[in-house]
């Protein structure tokens, strides 16, 4: 797989910058008279953000890609296929969009979130 991809979607042009993110819930415990210490308490959802821009030839072309890009926000969780191979079933937790100019190039940032971070079904 080469091109990013949610459900059925596949977006016609991988976004300019895909940034994949994950971290631990770490919580801090102070014992008297020895300090703090750590313990892992597990991990956190995964979140891949895109920033990236549609452009067509007219503001109205501009839009209607725009539209297919922000109409998969209302999914309850499909499969996020990342270009590099890397797979697991998400939801859309931000989209945004901002346009200058005549309108016929439109940024764009969507952000997915990983729906289970147990590993029993985050991975597909």
């Amino acid at each position: 797989m080469t091109a990013l991809q949610f459900g059925t979607f596949l977006f016609e042009h991988n976004p300019r910058k895909i940034e994949l993110s994950f971290s631990n819930n770490v919580a801090g415990h102070i014992l008297p008279a020895r300090g703090t210490v750590s313990q892992n308490i597990g991990p956190r959802c995964r979140v891949v953000r895109c920033e990236g821009e549609v452009f067509a030839s007219s503001a109205d072309g501009a839009a209607a890609k725009l539209s297919a890009i922000g109409a998969v926000c209302t999914s309850k969780g499909e499969i996020l296929y990342l270009p590099t191979g890397e797979r697991f079933q998400a939801i859309v937790s931000r989209f945004g969009y901002s346009a200058q100019g005549d309108g016929r190039v439109i940024s764009y940032t969507i952000e997915f979130i990983e729906q289970d971070s147990s590993g029993a079904g985050g991975n597909v």
